[in-house]
């Protein structure tokens, strides 16, 4: 399509929708709005957030990490700014004690390291979960299927009766 043709088309879209608006105020003022806008019709809240920085900063972390240790996280926490967003080093599964070091799937991190707790005694089923002495861990839980005590004989002959 030539320059002209375009500039043609342009005109009669605007008649189109001039002559589809007369009598409805709702869409002329929109209209007015879309053919007439100027600084004037910005919101001053709107005007001053645009303004109040020349260049404001980007979402994230990346230009400017140290807002990951600013102290708004609990204290065991370790946040680093990962692939710009801030991340837990001690218990992202993505971001394992470091930036990019990724836990293999249904494993944990815990403290920073990357554990299996279906089948970890310290790490039973949890981060944090021991077992007790001598009890072993399996799927995620500490005893599993581990035989039912067996009961005591009776120490005396009374008991018997």
């Amino acid at each position: 399509m030539k320059l002209g043709n375009i500039a043609v088309i342009a005109l009669l879209v605007i008649s189109i929708v001039s002559k589809l608006t007369k009598g409805n105020s709702i869409l002329e003022g929109v209209q007015n709005n879309l053919t007439t806008a100027s600084s004037t019709s910005i919101s001053p809240w709107l005007k001053k957030a645009t303004n109040h920085h020349p260049r404001p900063w980007p979402p994230g972390c990346r230009s400017r990490p140290w807002i990951c240790r600013e102290g708004l996280h609990p204290p065991p926490a370790r946040m680093r700014c990962c692939r710009h967003q801030c991340a837990d080093v001690s218990s992202d599964v993505r971001h394992c004690g470091f930036c990019g070091n990724r836990c293999p799937f249904t494993w944990q991190c815990c403290r920073g390291l990357c554990v299996d707790t279906n089948c970890s005694p310290f790490n039973c089923g949890r981060c944090g979960n021991r077992c007790s002495r001598g009890v072993h861990c399996a799927y995620g839980m500490c005893g599993y299927a581990l035989p039912f005590p067996t009961p005591h004989p009776p120490s005396t002959t009374e008991d018997l009766n």
